[in-house]
């Protein structure tokens, strides 16, 4: 079968393709905000002594490193306006940022747990010897370290948090993956806006995968020299 490309089925929508962008960088920036902040909480009550908080944070990072996002996400789609009654209306973005958070939060306490273990404890006994109380601990030493260890981890998972928001295309999101198989739908050019939408997904995650792994890079050497 002969196949002609035609490009200009393409240009002819790119203003649509360009609103699936910023609805994709949007979500992204979205759900790493939210599931910072949840995975910082969930990280903290993991290194919690009560041991009720602590299995409620375990378990919480078990489940939802473990099941697939897609999986999640749909099960919120049609569940959650069953669970909150028969007028609930949640907007499927939002679905998507509650999905997708999940997933970030859990691995992001894991993170920071690394982050925070990584920490020498020859450093900790020093503090101790120099009579240092928990707070001046944690703001000299936990804090900084922790944090400086956990932000190329946080950064990478960022990129791969990007990559993951096409399957909010399987509930009706109108990011850069649904736009497109919508367009497909429309114009019967799928060899076209398939290769657009690889090219459009690699200029939007190799220059943050670039830069985190240069980010990498300058903070081993800063480590090693520390």
């Amino acid at each position: 079968m002969n196949y002609t490309w035609d490009f200009t089925w393409v240009w002819r929508n790119s203003d649509v393709l360009a609103w699936g962008m910023l609805v994709t960088l949007v979500l992204t920036l979205v759900t790493v905000a939210v599931g910072a902040v949840i995975g910082v909480l969930v990280a903290i009550m993991r290194q919690s002594r009560l041991r009720p908080v602590f299995w409620i944070a375990r378990i919480y990072i078990e489940v939802f490193r473990d099941l697939p996002v897609l999986v999640v996400l749909i099960w919120l789609f049609f569940c959650l306006p069953i669970l909150l009654g028969p007028n609930a209306s949640i907007p499927p973005f939002w679905v998507a940022v509650a999905g997708l958070s999940l997933n970030f939060s859990a691995l992001q306490a894991e993170i920071i747990r690394a982050g925070y273990e990584a920490i020498p404890v020859g450093q900790l006994d020093a503090a101790s010897g120099l009579h240092f109380n928990r707070w001046q601990v944690l703001r000299h030493i936990v804090f900084p370290q922790t944090v400086w260890r956990s932000i190329a981890p946080t950064l990478g998972q960022a990129v791969n948090t990007l990559k993951l928001t096409a399957l909010a295309s399987f509930i009706c999101v109108g990011e850069l993956f649904y736009v497109t198989g919508r367009l497909i739908q429309d114009t019967f050019r799928p060899l076209e806006f398939y290769t657009t939408l690889a090219l459009l997904y690699l200029a939007l995650i190799l220059p943050l995968a670039i830069f985190v792994q240069l980010f990498e890079d300058r903070l081993s050497k800063r480590f090693r020299h520390a």
